[in-house]
């Protein structure tokens, strides 16, 4: 039979019958309650559309969200296929919204300032080869708050090769910058996403920079991130319903106000209320993302492909937990398919980014990418048979069957400690945490890439204008 590579066949938890009447009482909700719509403006361009306001409430018809959904169906795309290549590289994707970082010298969690801030995106870019994609990973906390998206963008491009596309600014004051900036790197801003405060509202800054830039644009896009028991139902049922109703309400009121085509989907977080906070890294939230990817799949007329990869947690700290929750999403999703995983080196949902996870992170990927390969299982009886008199003969150790295909057939990992306790007591004993630190130091200090001159200048002629009128 040869290879045995995975993964396995994505299971389903809703039926096609289910996940129309979680449709249908999406549309139920969306009638009755409407969508608050908190923009004046935006409110005013609804009316001119001819859509129904009552207050701060946009009601769509119900032959519009039949007409959202058709929409939707008739430009589905197919589903990502599954790489099925033996050793094919997992990509791991960093997160650009941590306020703080692990300092990997005194395992203190401090906020995120402009020296450790290019330290990480030093870090980040020299684990490229390693196929980890991703900027500056978390937000500058010593400049002012409009300065800081254009500064971590200004960093992120200096220093990653991936940090040219451009970041989320935040706020329409910052927007500007960001889109000029974007434009000098040659990754011009043309979409922007519309966030849904759940339940059933839309405004704030997201809203603003839509309709203030929509000129510039090419369409936007809205998504929920609803937390199931919190702002939304606690049966995952209600929640994806009322989800259902948020994003197509938010879908045909962008619509009606820009002109634009918009990009939708469903979105749903645990909750612990406990902790009164989202919950990222456990079972619910894996079992919850994925119910959310079979409703975009239903409503958006596609198949259902592999799902997201994720590597969340809500941990503080490098550890047990970290180690668990991330371990799991990598396998859970590997075997269902994924090869693009979001979440590394990040903890506390996305608050903090350690490099010292960072490189922890690719440890568990480089073991789900051996796992998903499988064996080879090929049997030639002739090939067989004399491997196996070599091995009687000399013992298998020392075989050229096993010396030429060792390193093909075993996992070699970095960090993991694989040797018996004496052996790794002659070598000193060595932690595996202190392992990874010693490793995201080297990287930094041996960090090569930076910025053609040209576009730094740039960039710096934006951020100091930037600095003067926004700053003062």
């Amino acid at each position: 039979m040869g290879n045995r590579s995975l993964p396995l066949p994505r299971p389903r938890f809703l039926t096609p019958d289910e996940l129309e009447r979680i449709y249908e009482t999406g549309v139920a909700i969306l009638s009755e309650h409407g969508l608050r719509v908190r923009h004046a403006e935006a409110l005013a361009a609804a009316e001119r559309a001819r859509l129904r306001v009552l207050g701060d409430r946009v009601f769509p018809s119900r032959g519009l969200i039949s007409e959202c959904a058709a929409e939707a169906r008739s430009e589905a795309s197919p589903p990502v296929s599954v790489e099925r290549e033996r050793r094919g590289r997992f990509i791991l994707h960093t997160c650009q919204y941590p306020t703080h970082v692990h300092d990997v010298e005194t395992n203190a969690i401090v906020p995120f300032t402009r020296e450790p801030l290019t330290e990480a995106a030093k870090l980040v870019d020299s684990l490229s080869p390693q196929s980890v994609v991703g900027g500056a990973p978390g937000c500058p906390g010593d400049a002012p708050t409009r300065l800081q998206p254009i500064l971590q963008y200004r960093i992120q491009a200096q220093h990653c090769r991936h940090g040219r596309a451009p970041i989320d600014a935040r706020w329409a004051e910052t927007m500007p910058y960001v889109m000029e900036m974007a434009e000098v790197l040659q990754h011009p801003l043309r979409s922007l996403p519309v966030y849904v405060v759940s339940p059933l509202t839309i405004g704030g800054e997201s809203l603003e920079c839509a309709i203030r830039f929509q000129d510039r644009l090419d369409r936007v896009w809205t998504s929920n991130m609803s937390s199931v028991g919190a702002t939304a139902p606690v049966h995952i049922a209600s929640a994806l319903a009322l989800g259902v109703a948020e994003v197509m309400g938010s879908a045909i009121v962008l619509h009606a106000i820009t002109g634009l085509p918009v990009d939708w989907a469903v979105h749903t977080v645990a909750f612990d209320l406990r902790g009164m906070a989202m919950s990222f890294g456990g079972p619910e939230y894996l079992l919850f993302r994925w119910a959310c990817e079979e409703v975009n799949a239903f409503l958006h007329g596609r198949e259902l492909g592999p799902p997201v990869g994720v590597m969340r947690t809500q941990a503080k700290l490098p550890g047990p937990q970290a180690a668990g929750d991330k371990m799991a999403g990598v396998i859970a999703g590997a075997l269902l398919g994924s090869r693009h995983f979001d979440g590394a080196g990040t903890l506390s949902l996305d608050e903090v980014f350690s490099p010292e996870q960072l490189i922890i992170d690719c440890e568990l990927r480089d073991y789900g990418e051996r796992l998903v390969a499988g064996v080879e299982a090929e049997c030639d009886p002739v090939a067989c048979a004399a491997e196996v008199a070599a091995g009687l003969n000399a013992g298998f150790l020392g075989t050229d069957a096993t010396l030429d295909s060792y390193h093909h057939i075993y996992w070699l990992p970095k960090l993991f400690e694989r040797r018996s306790l004496a052996g790794w007591q002659a070598a000193g004993s060595p932690e595996l945490r202190a392992h990874a630190r010693e490793t995201a130091r080297e990287l930094i200090r041996t960090h090569e890439y930076e910025l053609p001159e040209d576009l730094a200048r740039e960039l710096d002629r934006i951020y100091v204008r930037a600095e003067s009128e926004l700053a003062g």
